[in-house]
């Protein structure tokens, strides 16, 4: 993978992490998509939000998400099953907790043939992901997904509608041969601050040149290798509204996303998919506008 600038940048936009911050989903998304200028977004629909009772489905936040895009030119890719980007990963409803595996499976498959029945007409759906690094054991989930089980679900995408699959790989830990050969386009995270409880903040010791070596890998059974999540807000150790505005900027900076950005660029791939856009909103109404500042020049200069 040569290194290069990258072509096209995008973001992920959770409208239940935008709820958790107190934000509402239309403003913040029309803000992202007017005054920033995103014209590429991965869009997770937690099965947990829409079903939250069994046959029922409440579909007015993901209809009004979808239709805006199309009206204003926004690239979609739609991530679909139990386990979808953000924090608990896994939104399983309460209503199929119960449930053995075999069945709790259906009921998913059952769910991701409702979203792409629904929303497959629209052009603005560049591309479907499948659940998200599911083979990586991270999140608040009951079980791990198998591999027969992720290998139903990529089939029953594909029989739906013929438009790209993605899979996502987490970029630091874990394999991405054995996904890579059941995409269209393998997704890899890229985080250089995390935090967990045995050594507190840390910056993974790694540098671009270790990504393009794993892509040396992979590169003969996956079309097109791209960051689906780029750190560009905290990795937090305690919930967000323990901390003050600047404490919470403290912890990840307009200099730490720059950084990030040229570490993105050095590492050679075509996409790169920015991880806190909700967050940047939330900033810029308390006052703090500087990662918004800084995102705004990555969007100004990037191509579609």
């Amino acid at each position: 993978m040569p290194k290069q600038s990258v072509a096209r940048y995008g973001i992920t936009f959770s409208a239940t992490y935008t709820n958790q911050l107190g934000l509402d989903v239309k403003e913040t998304y029309r803000a992202l998509v007017d005054e920033l200028g995103v014209r590429a977004v991965r869009l997770p629909i937690p099965w947990s939000d829409v079903e939250r009772t069994q046959g029922t489905l409440d579909w007015n936040v993901y209809d009004w998400l979808i239709q805006y895009s199309q009206e204003h030119d926004v690239l979609l890719t739609i991530a679909i099953g139990e386990k979808v980007p953000r924090w608990p990963e896994c939104y399983i409803p309460d209503w199929a907790e119960g449930f053995a595996i075999p069945q709790k499976d259906e009921f998913v498959l059952s769910f991701m043939k409702s979203v792409v029945e629904r929303y497959r007409s629209f052009s603005t759906i560049e591309r479907w992901q499948v659940e998200n690094e599911p083979l990586f054991p991270f999140g608040n989930c009951t079980n791990q997904i198998s591999l027969e089980e992720l290998e139903r679900q990529v089939t029953l995408v594909r029989s739906l509608d013929p438009r790209p699959i993605q899979l996502t790989v987490s970029g630091e830990l874990g394999p991405w041969k054995q996904l890579a050969k059941m995409s269209d386009i393998l997704g890899l995270s890229m985080y250089r601050k995390t935090w967990n409880e045995a050594f507190g903040y840390f910056v993974y010791p790694l540098g671009p040149e270790y990504y393009q070596l794993r892509a040396q890998v992979v590169k003969e059974v996956v079309p097109q290798l791209i960051v689906s999540e780029l750190q560009a807000e905290p990795w937090f150790s305690e919930p967000v509204d323990s901390y003050t505005v600047q404490d919470a900027y403290n912890l990840f900076t307009s200099e730490h996303f720059s950084s990030n950005l040229v570490f993105v660029r050095e590492s050679g791939v075509s996409e790169a998919y920015l991880w806190g856009a909700e967050w940047w909103y939330y900033l810029k109404t308390h006052g703090e506008d500087r990662l918004w500042e800084t995102a705004r020049s990555v969007f100004n200069v990037s191509s579609l």
